[in-house]
């Protein structure tokens, strides 16, 4: 049974890739690029207008096949021109990137080719305290905005600068020390377009028993628990990648980005929506330097000191206890209460 569901899944896949296809062949013939035109994002409007049901009823993989079926139909039309690797976007709003970069000299381009594979409104990179040729490769790109700081600002305080000159309605977030697919960003936009708010880089399934987490994951759990949201587990706009709407950019306040748990904590206490887009292993890609290894190191005590600072922005907001009940109290109510319920004033 379950290789015939296999087989009619793969058969699927292969129709819809077989028609988005044939939707990108007819849509180069009936709609020629304008003059001067940006090929990437005709080819971008192009999808969303002729994809329609194919788009809204796939995603994950099946997506990415169908969306890469579609441009490689649509450059077949001109065999002497290669298809290029573009991913397309699945929504019609306006999707900008933020990448943070700090001596990335090695990785930092692998980081724009990447996003410069799909039609991006905006690439902002933020280089700050860099000692190496980050700035000079980072502007070998023609399409990223570059901001330059001498000094080191951290990762948290660039985002925060990023998010505020952007002017698009979904934001993504990345380091340009931990290079991530234009495929594994697809998700996180998916999420906003389809009305989350804060979309979390869903790393649950990387983080091993309770038991074996370190004081970091510990916090960013009790963090969700404590705000009613057992089912985000320790996920955290502390880790990238992730992404924003423009309502959440504006309900929690740029400054307030600069220190993740807190905007995290803000974005739940005052109802945006708070899920998981994608889910990208970047354990295994960040690098490891001298202050984020060993048990104490300066990383993990400054995000200890922002999800304390985070708890203790919702204990004002919500109440001292948060979620947890005061049992002793609630003993002591139990017992002075009368056969008609009320407790003794």
């Amino acid at each position: 049974m379950r290789a015939d569901n296999t087989r009619q899944t793969s058969k699927s896949s292969r129709h819809r890739a077989m028609m988005a296809w044939r939707l990108g062949r007819r849509a180069a013939k009936d709609n020629p690029p304008a003059d001067r035109a940006d090929m990437q994002q005709h080819v971008q409007e192009l999808w969303l207008r002729e994809s329609g049901q194919i788009r809204r009823t796939t995603s994950g993989s099946k997506y990415d096949a169908a969306a890469k079926a579609f441009v490689a139909g649509y450059f077949s039309v001109t065999p002497d021109e290669s298809s290029p690797n573009w991913v397309l976007l699945p929504t019609y709003k306006k999707v900008a990137a933020v990448v943070m970069a700090m001596n990335e000299e090695q990785s930092i381009m692998s980081t724009i080719r990447e996003l410069e594979r799909m039609p991006l409104h905006e690439i902002i990179v933020i280089v700050n305290g860099s000692t190496d040729s980050s700035l000079m490769t980072a502007r070998t790109s023609g399409k990223a905005i570059i901001l330059h700081y001498n000094e080191a600002l951290g990762h948290d305080v660039g985002r925060a600068i990023g998010a505020k000159i952007t002017t698009s309605d979904i934001v993504l977030f990345l380091d340009a020390d931990i290079p991530v697919s234009a495929e594994q960003l697809v998700p996180f936009v998916l999420a906003i377009s389809r009305g989350v708010d804060v979309a979390l880089n869903d790393l649950s399934r990387y983080v091993g028993r309770f038991s074996d987490w370190d004081n970091v994951t510990i916090l960013k759990h009790f963090l969700n628990r404590s705000n009613h949201r057992n089912d985000l587990s320790m996920n955290s706009m502390t880790a990238v990648p992730h992404a924003l709407s423009r309502k959440a950019i504006e309900v929690i306040g740029f400054a307030n980005l600069a220190i993740p748990p807190k905007a995290q904590a803000m974005a739940m206490q005052q109802g945006l929506l708070v899920g998981t887009g994608g889910s990208v292993n970047v354990f295994t890609k960040n690098r490891h330097r001298k202050d984020n290894v060993g048990v104490s190191n300066p990383i993990s005590k400054l995000i200890i000191g922002d999800h304390l600072e985070a708890l203790g922005w919702a204990m004002q907001e919500e109440s001292p206890r948060l979620k947890y009940v005061d049992q002793l109290r609630r003993r002591e109510c139990t017992k002075n209460v009368n056969k008609h319920n009320h407790s003794y004033l």
